[in-house]
């Protein structure tokens, strides 16, 4: 029996459920939406307020939701959950059992280099797991696997890339390093350059690992939001680079997601 199934079956003998999409956040696992969009702090009427989106709340949490979304005529589940990695372990082990295939994780990026302007659009060519809630994603719980690096799915990155190409969307691809804590990430920010960092964030690297142990065709798209390096920071950011944060996720991203 494969990591996942063991990890499942151990959650479903002490929870009392096996139907957790639905029980959690509403969404029903048999239906083939076009895609289930993961997001750690943004609600839907952020990201599609240009569009003509129909939004369904279908189950309201105490730091989460679930919604359902019709646009164009098409059907997409969505998730809005607390940030960090330990929510996005649980959020995304509770859809093994969905039908949809296509995961689309959607966020806020830090960037660790100066070509990294507010609202570029990026994606990782590989996660660093500085984050506590990925060692619990193997068969033992050990000291090893801190800090590893965790890939993309080469195919589904590389269809993403050319989707964005043929759109006229510009996407990035950068190292992304995930951290447990945004009040320390600055203290230990030089440790943290010595892996390659090219942007910092919470939650990319657990998505990865998690999308890998499922079989599931998961990629993260991230805006960025501010910038150590260049120190436009997030708290007092600027209403030019505000804009340009809030254009992004308001038009390039879901003209992106959209078109997967």
């Amino acid at each position: 029996m494969d990591l996942y199934n063991k990890i499942k079956l151990s959650m479903e003998k002490y929870s009392g459920t096996m139907n957790f999409l639905y029980e959690i956040y509403g969404l029903d696992e048999s239906e083939n939406y076009e895609a289930i969009f993961l997001a750690p702090s943004w609600k839907p009427e952020k990201v599609f307020k240009k569009y003509d989106a129909i939004i369904e709340l279908v189950k309201e949490g105490p730091y989460f939701n679930g919604y359902i979304l019709r646009i164009d005529g098409k059907k997409y589940g969505y998730i809005q959950a607390g940030s960090g990695a330990s929510n996005m372990v649980d959020l995304c082990l509770i859809l093994g059992n969905s039908k949809c295939k296509k995961i689309i994780f959607i966020g806020a990026v830090g960037g660790l280099k100066e070509d990294l302007k507010i609202g570029d659009i990026i994606t990782p060519s590989k996660c660093i797991a500085g984050d506590g809630a990925s060692l619990y994603l193997y068969e033992t719980i050990s000291k090893n696997h801190f800090q590893t690096a965790v890939y993309p799915n080469k195919d589904v990155k590389e269809n993403v890339l050319s989707v964005a190409k043929k759109i006229g969307v510009e996407i990035k691809e950068k190292i992304v390093y995930c951290t447990d804590s945004i009040f320390c990430e600055y203290f230990h920010l030089n440790e943290i350059l010595q892996f390659g960092s090219e942007a910092i964030e919470m939650e990319t690297a657990a998505f990865y690992r998690c999308m890998e142990m499922m079989n599931k065709e998961g990629i993260a798209i991230l805006c960025v939001s501010d910038n150590s390096i260049t120190q436009n920071s997030l708290v007092g950011r600027s209403s030019e680079d505000t804009h340009k944060f809030h254009k992004s996720r308001e038009t390039l991203i879901p003209k992106l997601i959209l078109s997967l």
